[in-house]
Protein backbone atom coordinates (compact mmCIF):
# COMPACT_ATOMS: atom_id res chain seq x y z
CA UNK A 1 0.00 0.00 0.00
CA UNK A 2 1.13 3.59 -1.04
CA UNK A 3 1.01 5.98 1.59
CA UNK A 4 1.69 9.70 0.02
CA UNK A 5 0.67 13.09 1.75
CA UNK A 6 -2.75 13.03 -0.67
CA UNK A 7 -3.42 9.92 1.38
CA UNK A 8 -3.26 11.47 4.69
CA UNK A 9 -4.33 14.69 4.03
CA UNK A 10 -7.70 12.81 2.63
CA UNK A 11 -8.08 10.86 6.11
CA UNK A 12 -7.42 14.13 8.15
CA UNK A 13 -10.20 15.76 6.25
CA UNK A 14 -12.69 12.93 6.43
CA UNK A 15 -12.16 12.52 10.13
CA UNK A 16 -12.54 16.42 10.71
CA UNK A 17 -15.55 16.34 8.67
CA UNK A 18 -17.45 13.44 10.45
CA UNK A 19 -16.25 15.11 13.84
CA UNK A 20 -17.70 18.45 13.24
CA UNK A 21 -20.90 16.80 12.03
CA UNK A 22 -21.43 15.07 15.29
CA UNK A 23 -20.98 17.90 17.28
CA UNK A 24 -23.24 19.82 14.95
CA UNK A 25 -25.76 16.91 15.50
CA UNK A 26 -25.85 17.31 19.69
CA UNK A 27 -26.92 20.79 20.58
CA UNK A 28 -30.25 20.24 18.06
CA UNK A 29 -31.25 16.90 20.07
CA UNK A 30 -32.49 19.00 22.48
CA UNK A 31 -34.56 20.90 19.97
CA UNK A 32 -35.43 18.01 18.28
CA UNK A 33 -36.94 16.54 21.10
CA UNK A 34 -39.31 18.89 21.32
CA UNK A 35 -41.23 18.08 18.40
CA UNK A 36 -42.97 15.03 20.20
CA UNK A 37 -44.34 17.24 23.08
CA UNK A 38 -48.69 17.31 22.15
CA UNK A 39 -49.23 20.68 24.67
CA UNK A 40 -48.65 23.56 22.61
CA UNK A 41 -47.75 25.59 25.96
CA UNK A 42 -45.46 22.59 27.21
CA UNK A 43 -43.81 22.28 23.62
CA UNK A 44 -43.19 26.30 23.30
CA UNK A 45 -41.35 26.12 26.82
CA UNK A 46 -39.32 23.48 25.63
CA UNK A 47 -38.40 25.55 22.31
CA UNK A 48 -37.57 28.54 24.43
CA UNK A 49 -35.14 26.71 27.07
CA UNK A 50 -33.37 25.04 24.18
CA UNK A 51 -32.86 27.71 22.54
CA UNK A 52 -31.81 29.96 25.26
CA UNK A 53 -28.78 26.90 25.89
CA UNK A 54 -27.70 27.29 22.64
CA UNK A 55 -27.64 31.38 22.52
CA UNK A 56 -25.64 31.30 26.19
CA UNK A 57 -22.45 29.38 25.65
CA UNK A 58 -21.71 31.36 22.36
CA UNK A 59 -22.25 34.87 23.51
CA UNK A 60 -19.11 36.35 24.29
CA UNK A 61 -18.08 37.35 27.62
CA UNK A 62 -19.74 41.20 28.89
CA UNK A 63 -22.74 40.39 25.74
CA UNK A 64 -26.23 40.41 26.81
CA UNK A 65 -27.90 37.18 26.35
CA UNK A 66 -31.44 37.82 24.60
CA UNK A 67 -34.40 37.09 27.67
CA UNK A 68 -36.39 33.61 26.93
CA UNK A 69 -40.47 35.64 26.19
CA UNK A 70 -42.49 35.19 29.28
CA UNK A 71 -45.10 32.66 28.94
CA UNK A 72 -48.53 33.04 27.59
CA UNK A 73 -51.40 31.16 29.18
CA UNK A 74 -52.69 28.39 26.63
CA UNK A 75 -56.46 30.65 26.52
CA UNK A 76 -54.75 33.72 25.73
CA UNK A 77 -54.40 35.65 22.29
CA UNK A 78 -51.36 34.97 19.49
CA UNK A 79 -49.56 38.09 19.10
CA UNK A 80 -50.10 39.32 15.23
CA UNK A 81 -47.36 38.24 13.19
CA UNK A 82 -46.20 41.71 12.89
CA UNK A 83 -45.71 41.80 16.60
CA UNK A 84 -43.59 39.11 16.76
CA UNK A 85 -40.11 39.84 16.27
CA UNK A 86 -37.23 37.65 15.11
CA UNK A 87 -33.96 37.46 16.86
CA UNK A 88 -31.53 39.67 15.35
CA UNK A 89 -28.71 38.71 12.49
CA UNK A 90 -25.34 37.96 14.15
CA UNK A 91 -23.18 41.22 14.60
CA UNK A 92 -20.28 41.86 12.73
CA UNK A 93 -18.84 40.82 16.73
CA UNK A 94 -20.04 37.71 16.69
CA UNK A 95 -19.17 36.65 13.47
CA UNK A 96 -15.59 37.39 13.92
CA UNK A 97 -13.49 34.51 13.86
CA UNK A 98 -16.51 31.87 13.05
CA UNK A 99 -16.39 30.31 9.56
CA UNK A 100 -19.05 30.91 7.32
CA UNK A 101 -20.71 27.80 7.17
CA UNK A 102 -21.30 28.27 11.23
CA UNK A 103 -22.59 31.71 11.01
CA UNK A 104 -25.00 30.40 8.09
CA UNK A 105 -26.66 27.11 9.82
CA UNK A 106 -26.40 29.91 13.26
CA UNK A 107 -28.22 32.06 10.98
CA UNK A 108 -30.73 29.84 9.75
CA UNK A 109 -31.43 28.00 13.27
CA UNK A 110 -32.37 31.59 14.35
CA UNK A 111 -34.57 32.23 11.57
CA UNK A 112 -33.16 35.10 9.78
CA UNK A 113 -31.64 33.31 7.20
CA UNK A 114 -33.28 31.05 4.45
CA UNK A 115 -32.10 27.20 4.65
CA UNK A 116 -30.02 26.68 1.82
CA UNK A 117 -31.10 24.24 -0.85
CA UNK A 118 -29.51 20.98 -1.02
CA UNK A 119 -30.90 20.80 -4.67
CA UNK A 120 -32.89 22.06 -7.35
CA UNK A 121 -35.39 20.64 -9.85
CA UNK A 122 -35.90 22.88 -13.43
CA UNK A 123 -35.92 22.27 -17.22
CA UNK A 124 -33.12 22.79 -19.73
CA UNK A 125 -34.35 26.12 -21.69
CA UNK A 126 -31.25 25.85 -24.01
CA UNK A 127 -28.16 23.77 -24.77
CA UNK A 128 -24.80 25.60 -26.25
CA UNK A 129 -21.47 24.29 -26.51
CA UNK A 130 -18.83 26.25 -25.57
CA UNK A 131 -15.25 26.98 -27.80
CA UNK A 132 -13.31 24.32 -25.13
CA UNK A 133 -16.70 21.47 -26.26
CA UNK A 134 -18.08 21.71 -22.86
CA UNK A 135 -21.86 22.10 -22.45
CA UNK A 136 -23.38 25.03 -21.21
CA UNK A 137 -27.43 24.53 -20.07
CA UNK A 138 -29.53 27.24 -19.42
CA UNK A 139 -32.46 26.53 -17.09
CA UNK A 140 -35.82 27.60 -17.61
CA UNK A 141 -35.76 29.78 -14.03
CA UNK A 142 -32.57 31.26 -15.33
CA UNK A 143 -30.01 30.21 -14.40
CA UNK A 144 -26.56 29.30 -16.36
CA UNK A 145 -24.61 26.17 -15.87
CA UNK A 146 -21.70 24.87 -17.69
CA UNK A 147 -20.04 21.26 -17.50
CA UNK A 148 -16.60 21.02 -15.84
CA UNK A 149 -14.96 18.88 -18.55
CA UNK A 150 -16.05 17.48 -21.73
CA UNK A 151 -16.43 13.92 -21.29
CA UNK A 152 -19.06 11.86 -23.71
CA UNK A 153 -22.43 12.83 -25.07
CA UNK A 154 -25.77 13.40 -22.47
CA UNK A 155 -28.18 13.10 -25.42
CA UNK A 156 -30.01 16.43 -23.62
CA UNK A 157 -32.41 18.28 -25.60
CA UNK A 158 -34.56 21.28 -24.51
CA UNK A 159 -36.95 20.67 -22.60
CA UNK A 160 -35.50 17.88 -20.54
CA UNK A 161 -35.83 17.89 -16.65
CA UNK A 162 -32.98 18.26 -14.52
CA UNK A 163 -32.19 18.12 -11.37
CA UNK A 164 -28.80 20.21 -10.22
CA UNK A 165 -27.91 18.58 -6.40
CA UNK A 166 -25.06 20.21 -4.00
CA UNK A 167 -22.24 17.57 -4.23
CA UNK A 168 -18.61 17.10 -2.07
CA UNK A 169 -16.36 20.20 -1.27
CA UNK A 170 -18.68 22.65 -2.98
CA UNK A 171 -19.23 20.73 -6.12
CA UNK A 172 -22.75 20.15 -8.29
CA UNK A 173 -23.95 17.97 -10.29
CA UNK A 174 -26.42 18.23 -13.43
CA UNK A 175 -28.86 14.75 -13.61
CA UNK A 176 -30.93 13.74 -16.86
CA UNK A 177 -34.17 12.02 -15.71
CA UNK A 178 -33.16 9.22 -17.43
CA UNK A 179 -29.88 9.20 -15.43
CA UNK A 180 -26.75 10.59 -17.06
CA UNK A 181 -25.32 13.36 -15.78
CA UNK A 182 -22.49 15.49 -15.63
CA UNK A 183 -20.34 18.19 -12.56
CA UNK A 184 -21.19 21.43 -13.36
CA UNK A 185 -20.38 25.32 -12.02
CA UNK A 186 -22.69 27.72 -12.46
CA UNK A 187 -21.81 30.46 -14.42
CA UNK A 188 -24.92 32.84 -13.55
Amino acid sequence: MVFDWRTAAFATLLCLTEARGARAAEPLAGIVSCRGIADASARLTCYDRETAALVSPAAPSGAAVPSVPPQRSVGSALPAADAVSRPPALTPEQQFGIPERQVAEKEVAAGTRPAEATKIEARLAAISQSADGRLVFTLDNAQVWRQLAAEGELLAKAGDPVTVSRGWLGSYWLQLKEGRGCKVTRLR
